[in-house]
């Protein structure tokens, strides 16, 4: 049943604030997708069959990416993990394709290949461990060694490595929904996937982006028609020997990023390409994020340390 919500809106997370001056919002329910929550907010009445059709493809798209657990068809990203070759479905083959071509996009630093490592980090970290480095340097040999080869539909993984593409999935969804949103003339709204990635139609939204290992926000600002992602290691972390050890994984080192406590990136490009440079900029150090972030037309903001160590505005 349509919610008329209040105009100020809390995001069940400690990532962002959005508020907004519009008098009505409608939200239809929550979608448990992702392994997160993702909510669609309209600022127009009506819209309760577009978020059906929504709901049904953030569902396809997170059934088909799942690298836990198998989908009805048997042809997951699980089921690839499983039996190295599929016969996948259309939206698989083009998320993958769009990850693969990321890996050169990125100097390596988006790379589908990792998921063997990063499951192997997310363990030890459930267990309050320190992956030990000959387990590392393995698994980057792997990473290193494997590809993925597409024929038509067909999906074959070369060599023993794993894929994850949990670091680009949201954002795809993002896209998608703004693209079907825009066919049926749909402006007003913004959907947010765990507070990690957002997007934002034609309405002014205030954004505060917080502190993830402290209280405040670290940026508040009103934006419109832009998508945002952020990443941080906030809630799959481990503090060891004064060291916090968490689930972004460097591919170039093998071990968790710690250049920055987090980051945020806002544009008006495409969605899936912004949260898979997010999870990127990650690894980068602050100077070749900063120039990526400027070669792509992008906004970055950098946070650690207490304070923002980088900000490029060019959406404001």
């Amino acid at each position: 049943m349509k919610k008329l919500l209040t105009i100020s809106l809390l995001i069940l997370s400690s990532l962002l604030f959005i508020s907004c001056n519009n008098k009505k919002t409608y939200e239809y329910g929550p979608i448990y997708a992702f392994d997160t929550i993702v909510t669609i907010v309209f600022y127009e009445d009506n819209c309760e069959e577009y978020y059906k059709e929504i709901k049904n493809k953030i569902n396809e798209i997170s059934r088909d990416t799942n690298d836990f657990s198998s989908n009805s068809n048997n042809t997951s990203i699980y089921d690839l993990n499983i039996k190295r070759e599929i016969e996948g479905s259309n939206l698989l083959v083009d998320i993958l394709n769009k990850s693969i071509n990321l890996i050169s996009k990125t100097n390596g630093y988006f790379n589908p290949y990792m998921g063997r490592l990063t499951h192997k980090w997310k363990d030890a970290i459930k267990a309050k461990k320190v992956l030990q480095k000959d387990i590392i340097d393995s698994e980057l040999e792997i990473i290193n060694n494997t590809s993925v080869t597409i024929t038509n539909n067909n999906i074959k993984i070369n060599g023993e490595g794993n894929i994850d593409l949990g670091g680009i999935v949201k954002g795809y969804a993002l896209e998608w929904i703004r693209g079907y949103l825009k066919e049926n003339n749909i402006s007003k709204y913004y959907v947010d996937c765990g507070s990690s990635s957002i997007y934002i139609g034609n309405i002014n939204v205030n954004v505060a982006i917080s502190n993830p290992y402290g209280s405040g926000y670290i940026k508040n600002h009103y934006y419109s028609n832009l998508g945002l992602a952020t990443s941080n290691g906030k809630h799959q972390n481990v503090v060891i020997d004064g060291v916090r050890y968490h689930h972004l994984i460097n591919p170039k080192t093998g071990y968790p990023s710690n250049n920055y406590d987090t980051i945020s990136l806002l544009g008006n490009i495409d969605n899936a390409l912004l949260d898979a440079y997010s999870t990127a900029l990650f690894s980068m150090n602050i100077d070749e994020a900063s120039s990526f972030a400027k070669n792509n037309n992008i906004d970055l903001i950098a946070y650690s340390g207490g304070k923002i160590i980088e900000y490029n505005n060019i959406t404001e």
